[in-house]
């Protein structure tokens, strides 16, 4: 047998096992801590390309959408929007957001009147009204346009009041009323023609 004359160990086989098995915990404690010190946390793994993700995020904290984005079916757009316009825009009304009539000419008799309405355009926001007097026999048709209270007569009050002789009008009002009338009152003299047209939307 061997002996190390400075430690005293034994220099066989037996000590080169000793230090072999030194040297390989030496080594794999240098591997786990580089491998720790290279990898902060836990990886994520993506998901597979055939997948759908979905992305849920709280109303305070919206997914931000840019570029041109395609929306069918119902949706609810709330807020600020600031939309450009690029090329042209079709915007399509739902049923009941419109209203258009036209009784064609009608005879009104000597000083009389005759009411159109009321009209309800509490759901629109603008209203046109084309008049037309013809056959004037009486002079002047006078058309006063109501902004009419339905149960209360004090709250009746004219918007608008014009009178045509052989001619045609078309006036245009924003923000209507929620309900219009519109009286037509021919003058003593006979009988006449005219014409209402009422479109809103």
């Amino acid at each position: 047998m061997l002996v190390d004359t400075f430690s005293g160990e034994n220099t066989g086989e037996e000590g080169y096992m000793k230090l072999t098995k030194k040297a390989f915990i030496g080594a794999a404690l240098v591997v786990v801590i580089v491998a720790l010190s290279l990898v902060p946390g836990s990886s994520v793994l993506a998901a597979p390309p055939d997948k759908d993700v979905t992305v849920v995020n709280t109303p305070a904290q919206p997914v931000p959408v840019t570029g041109t984005v395609n929306v069918t079916g119902g949706t609810t757009v709330s807020g600020t929007v600031n939309a450009v316009q690029s090329g042209e825009w079709t915007v399509s009304i739902a049923p009941g957001d419109f209203l258009y009539h036209n009784p064609g000419f009608s005879v009104i008799g000597d000083a009389a009147s005759v009411d159109l309405g009321p009209f309800d355009l509490s759901d629109l926001s603008k209203l046109r009204i084309i008049a037309r007097a013809f056959n004037n026999n009486a002079g002047d048709i006078k058309f006063t346009v109501f902004a009419w209270d339905a149960a209360t007569p004090a709250k009746r009050i004219p918007l608008d009041e014009f009178s045509l002789n052989e001619a045609r009008v078309s006036r245009v009002y924003d923000a209507p009323p929620p309900s219009v009338l519109v009286r037509v009152t021919n003058g003593a003299g006979g009988a006449s023609n005219y014409h209402v047209v009422v479109i809103g939307r």
